[in-house]
């Protein structure tokens, strides 16, 4: 099959997509440039065109990533909700059939570290860090909006929502996608909300 000319930027996310889809199915040490370039319908060379190995690819798909779990945070922010329910909107997202169609984030970020590869961690740290510092603002406006408890520790707070959620999505994924993580989560943030709500 011959792929018309695509922009860069548009190639670029196309393999990126396509390193996601080729992690969730195989685990990461199985991406291969080769595989990658199945993915997309394009030759190897042609992915060589635009990245310089599988580490770049995977380096960009970390932008991606970073993209979208900060940007699902920021519009869930724009409609209207209480700071807490901002919160549980989010976290339902990241485990909608729709995340999980474009293969789950919080998988490929997990996928990305057992590679062990010491520059594409620090990227994935630094896309969690800004993940948790993004949960720990809504807390702090929760705070403020005296929905949750001014003795709470922010940073424990946020960290241990970002726990609840990558060990949620690991045990998923060892357990081959079998259950509905939506249903799972619910009873985890039952617990989660009441432990950090004013009352």
């Amino acid at each position: 099959m011959v792929r018309k000319y695509e922009a860069t930027e548009v190639r670029q996310k196309q393999i990126a997509d396509a390193a996601r889809k080729v992690i969730i199915k195989y685990g990461s040490e199985h991406v291969t440039v080769k595989r990658i370039a199945k993915e997309v319908g394009l030759s190897e060379t042609a992915v060589y065109r635009h990245f310089k190995s599988k580490k770049e690819v995977l380096s960009l798909l970390a932008d991606h990533i970073e993209e979208s779990l900060i940007g699902d945070i920021i519009k869930a922010s724009s409609e209207g909700l209480s700071p807490i329910e901002t919160l549980d909107h989010v976290l339902k997202y990241h485990l909608s059939a729709i995340e999980q169609r474009r293969g789950i984030s919080f998988q490929v970020i997990a996928e990305i570290i057992s590679l062990g590869d010491k520059k594409l961690n620090a990227r994935v740290s630094r896309v969690i860090d800004k993940y948790i510092e993004r949960l720990k603002t809504l807390l702090a406006e929760g705070v403020k909006s005296g929905e949750v408890r001014e003795d709470i520790d922010l940073d424990a707070a946020a960290t241990t929502l970002f726990g609840i959620i990558q060990g949620l999505v690991n045990i998923w994924a060892l357990n081959n996608y079998n259950f509905d993580p939506q249903e799972k989560y619910s009873a985890l943030w039952r617990i989660y909300r009441e432990a950090i709500a004013k009352r």
